[in-house]
């Protein structure tokens, strides 16, 4: 004896009915809302981890890229020529903030876990998340710094 249902059934409504089990699983018989968030697990820790990293990234760069320029742009322009040196100092600057948007990770980690498994997330609060989980939330953390660093050093 086989446990599945057919979601195409006899009647329209039967089907109906199959097709939002299939969908929306433990929320089906929650309101429009609350199916729609069920669909989006994690959503809060990508758009908290999108939003940081924009902030940090866009708003980071140019004012270490022009601290970079102040403090060792005589250097860069001698060793590079007035136009590489410039470039350089970009790049510089992208690559060590892509490295510094590693301290995000944890997010981006947590964001996965609730896409993935979230009945380990269920019922517990962010704080408890981090005091439970701690550096473990960062592993990767090596590759990630010099996937993003190379990344940011071309795209600032």
């Amino acid at each position: 004896m086989s446990t599945e249902t057919r979601i195409v059934a006899t009647s329209a409504s039967t089907t109906a009915l199959n097709l939002n089990h299939a969908i929306f699983r433990e929320s089906c018989n929650k309101n429009p809302i609350q199916k729609v968030g069920s669909l989006f697990p994690g959503v809060g820790f990508g758009a908290a981890y999108k939003i940081l990293q924009r902030v940090y990234k866009f708003g980071g760069q140019p004012i270490l890229r022009d601290k970079l320029s102040v403090t060792y742009g005589v250097e860069f322009e001698e060793r590079f020529g007035h136009k590489n040196g410039r470039t350089m100092i970009a790049a510089v600057s992208g690559s060590i903030i892509g490295i510094g948007e590693v301290f995000l990770l944890p997010l981006d980690a947590l964001k996965v876990k609730a896409q993935t498994a979230p009945e380990q997330l269920k019922g517990r609060g962010v704080v408890d998340i981090f005091r439970t989980e701690g550096f473990s939330l960062y592993r990767g953390a090596g590759w990630t710094a010099a996937r993003v660093s190379l990344k940011h050093s071309c795209e600032l």
